[in-house]
């Protein structure tokens, strides 16, 4: 159970309703969350229609009143109701009023003392065993306290007793900032009181209007607030929004989830939730986030380990909690630890294809083959992959094992893909991964349903995977039965039939390199290195050697700029930047006289 109150010095700012949203989308999202209402003189959690009881409930003002009359804690199940058809993923939500509304309530009010009931009648004691009983008897993953405004004689319950966070909503005027000040300095006092568990404070700016800030007004009165209260950054930014539907009390997180204000509410929730151990979706969700990663380097390593061993005593046997954990643990550099967590995680059932992935990586550094190969196709099975995920499965394979690639296209995962040149590029390292591209791309050339688009891509990654393992007549036989005339061709298109028609015939024809040439002198603006060292080679089958070692240099320049893999049309394949440039050296032989032929020709070519 964690306890959160929302609270103000002034009222005005959508206290009541920034909580009544919070806690209505936390039910909707699987919480189990109980609202209680200590805004005893001006309540307002049960005067929203979906909140509201379907006839008076009794509520803290009658359960005090019992209690200072009978010294016995009365049953907390008495003084709450529920609010039905909110939950969903089973999510509940219920509601403690502050009491019935009735004259009887107004004399039960104000017959209370509340120095009396701390000073003679055990009134910290009382409000402990509350506590308890909303976490024996409901079991809430969340209960969100709505104090009054103020200092009153019920803000130390709120703000310091009861809660294990404080949201403090301030409109950024200087009275909210001279109240403030005296309730945020007695919260941190009483961490000295409960170091082991201290108050988190969320400091939210509402109701803020939404207007250019020329003469800065806005940016310093926000810069006092934070030097004097001492925050590093806001919580949250809530602006005033104009809407009649306010008038009607409306939650706009149910009625209006695409408005700004739903979405501001949303990134509150977030936030609270985020310092929640005990909250599984936000633990995976704080673990995974970027923000959190700068927030977390932030932390001493005394208090990084802290939150470790806090998770670890929550989720100790929840496998995608320990998952995120261990990817966590793996970027900060503590190998070992995540090893063994992500280990337990698939162990205890999360065998979801991204921790599959992650096991066969760790399993290939300890050489285990066939645990890698067994956990990478088992990652396969499923269709949901996404392109990153699909993309590391085969570097897994062709690094521990590149004659398995040969099996990828009967894999569910290869069924239907988003993204066709990712995956073939990924795939054309090696022969095996050339061929695993023929196998795959074959079968959707055969798919009618592939846009226009879509097919000419598949065409020409086909087209490249044949001519790399020398299939020159089926590649020169996906242009058509007739020679294509030049003229007809694309920049590629030209590249790769005169690299198939040369590797079949041993005569590199010069109309369709010239063609590459021509189509190159009309284009501007920035190439890669690949691109470069196509240009060199056709230059050359024209006789342009002087141009063609011009454009070589280039490809060089380019590679040496960008040190990634690039594709080489030497090999015909993808290759890492010093195989580039060795690639290159060939190439400039070639072209200044010494007979080479490209590497993927056949030995009767070359020899």
């Amino acid at each position: 159970m964690y306890t959160v109150t929302f609270y103000s010095f002034k009222g005005g700012v959508g206290r009541t309703l920034a909580l009544a949203n919070v806690g209505l989308e936390l039910a909707r999202t699987g919480r189990r969350v109980l609202l209680a209402d200590f805004d005893l003189e001006s309540p307002g959690i049960d005067t929203f229609e979906i909140l509201r009881p379907r006839e008076p409930n009794s509520g803290l003002v009658e359960y005090v009143s019992k209690f200072m009359g009978t010294r016995i804690a009365p049953d907390v199940k008495d003084f709450i109701y529920e609010a039905l058809g909110i939950g969903q993923k089973g999510g509940r939500l219920w509601v403690m009023p502050a009491g019935r509304g009735d004259e009887e309530y107004a004399q039960k009010l104000s017959s209370i003392s509340w120095q009396r009931l701390y000073d003679e009648l055990d009134g910290f004691l009382m409000f402990e065993d509350l506590k308890a009983q909303w976490r024996t008897s409901f079991e809430p993953d969340y209960v969100l306290i709505d104090s009054r405004t103020g200092h009153t004689d019920t803000e130390g319950i709120c703000t310091r007793q009861l809660p294990e966070a404080v949201v403090v909503l301030f409109f950024p005027n200087e009275q909210n900032l001279a109240g403030l000040k005296a309730t945020v300095s007695s919260i941190r006092s009483e961490d000295e009181r409960r170091k082991d568990n201290p108050i988190t404070l969320h400091y939210v700016m509402s109701n803020v209007p939404d207007l250019d800030d020329e003469q800065e007004i806005l940016s310093g009165l926000q810069r006092r607030f934070r030097e004097e209260l001492g925050y590093e950054e806001l919580t949250s930014v809530i602006h005033r929004y104009d809407s009649l539907s306010l008038l009607k009390q409306s939650l706009f997180v149910r009625e209006r989830p695409k408005s700004r204000l739903s979405k501001e509410y949303l990134a509150l929730l977030n936030r609270i939730t985020d310092e929640n151990i005990q909250d599984r979706e936000a633990v995976i969700r704080s673990l995974t986030r970027r923000r959190s990663y700068r927030m977390r380097a932030r932390l001493t390593r005394e208090s990084q380990q802290e939150r470790f061993d806090d998770i670890l005593k929550y989720h100790s046997h929840d496998g995608q909690v320990l998952y995120v954990l261990a990817m966590d643990l793996k970027r900060r550099g503590r190998l070992e630890e995540s090893k063994m967590l992500l280990g337990r995680s698939i162990e205890l059932g999360h065998r979801s294809a991204e921790a599959l992935l992650a096991q066969a990586e760790v399993r290939f550094q300890d050489k285990d083959l066939s645990s890698v190969l067994s956990d990478v196709f088992e990652a396969f099975q499923s269709e949901d992959l996404d392109e990153d995920e699909l993309s590391r499965g085969i570097e897994i394979l062709r690094r521990a094992a590149p004659e398995k690639l040969l099996e990828i296209s009967k894999m569910p995962a290869f069924r239907s893909l988003s993204s066709y040149s990712q995956i073939a590029y990924d795939l054309m390292w090696c022969k095996e991964g050339l061929q695993a591209a023929i196998d795959l791309f074959s079968r959707y050339r055969k798919d009618s349903s592939l846009r226009v688009d879509t097919s000419e891509s598949v065409r020409v990654l086909l087209s490249l995977s044949l001519i790399g393992l020398s299939r020159f007549e089926e590649a020169l036989g996906l242009f058509g039965s007739v020679r294509p005339a030049p003229q007809d061709l694309g920049t590629s298109d030209s590249f790769n039939y005169g690299m198939a028609e040369w590797g079949k015939t041993g005569a590199p024809p010069k109309d369709m390199f010239g063609r590459v040439v021509e189509l190159d002198s009309k284009g501007t603006g920035r190439h890669s290195a690949n691109y470069h060292q196509c240009l060199a080679i056709s230059l050359w089958v024209i006789g342009r050697n002087q141009d063609a070692l011009k454009r070589l240099e280039k490809a060089k320049e380019e590679i040496s700029e960008r040190p990634t893999p690039d594709f080489s049309c030497w090999r015909y394949m993808k290759v890492a930047p010093p195989d580039f440039r060795e690639d290159c050296q060939s190439i400039q032989k070639l072209i200044e006289g010494t007979n080479l032929y490209p590497l993927f020709f056949p030995k009767s070519h070359r020899e």
